[in-house]
């Protein structure tokens, strides 16, 4: 069974866990808002923690948002396990189970006319504010990039994307970000290999913050990764990608989909 069905499953299953778990650990279920509670945690007891929230996406995004605001060397000193993790808990937030099951019915019904920046504006919709510091931090690992399972970095990767928009789109369309980022990811893929600079660039002209720039970057990167056209030494995890499913349908190329791909 492919690692994304055992991905979900995990997170359903902590459901139980965590109601099993009540009275022994009550701190985490007080409050609705947790912020107070795990400023004073370890990065690396806070990740230890990070599927305590799994039932809750508001919660998990609050645990992601205090990892990407502490210093992220200490996040590229965890183990590649915990980077897993972490990865899996930005799924579990910016991708909840309900939404993405939705998407892929909506997408499977029609195909050719599917309407990718209804999907990822559907997405945006249905997600919490996510700080995806932590995430880039991880997902510029080559260690992780080389074996982490592939299922993960594709959906890690629209997590990513994701996420970006939403943030992005506060002051305008998810229409009208989606273009742009497809039309800076078209001039970037025009030569021969993924032009970084170009990219950057495109984004720049159309008032990206430096900040999503720096996300959807990280994310071009991994999609090179995936599809095996990064080059210059990075890995190469096509054949693992192109096993990557959810609900019958191909999860790389919802990614392909949703960075402009045709």
């Amino acid at each position: 069974m492919k690692r994304i069905v055992f991905i979900l499953i995990s997170f359903s299953f902590a459901v139980l866990l965590v109601s099993c778990d009540f009275f022994a650990e009550p701190v985490y279920r007080v409050s609705r808002d947790i912020s107070s509670q795990i400023e004073s945690m370890s990065t690396n007891d806070l990740v230890g923690s990070v599927d305590k929230f799994a039932s809750d996406p508001e919660k998990t995004a609050d645990v992601l948002n205090e990892l990407s605001g502490r210093n992220q060397e200490e996040i590229a000193s965890l183990s590649r396990g915990d980077k897993e993790k972490v990865l899996e808990a930005g799924i579990g937030a910016i991708l909840p189970t309900s939404q993405l099951g939705g998407v892929v019915d909506t997408v499977m019904e029609d195909k050719e006319n599917a309407d990718y920046n209804k999907v990822v504006e559907t997405l945006c919709n249905g997600s919490p504010d996510v700080n995806t510091k932590v995430l880039e931090t991880i997902l510029k690992d080559d260690e992780v990039l080389a074996n982490a399972d592939a299922s993960t970095l594709t959906l890690s990767t629209a997590s990513l994307i994701v996420a970006t928009i939403k943030d992005e789109s506060k002051g305008d369309s998810v229409d009208t970000k989606m273009n742009d980022f497809k039309a800076a990811s078209a001039a970037a893929n025009s030569g021969e290999k993924f032009d970084e600079a170009t990219f950057k660039s495109e984004l720049e002209s159309k008032g990206f913050s430096p900040e999503s720039i720096e996300s959807l970057t990280v994310a071009m990167n991994t999609t090179h990764v995936l599809a095996g056209t990064a080059g210059d030494g990075k890995p190469n995890r096509k054949d693992d990608a192109s096993d990557v499913s959810f609900g019958g349908y191909d999860m790389g190329e919802l990614l392909d989909k949703m960075t402009g791909g045709n």
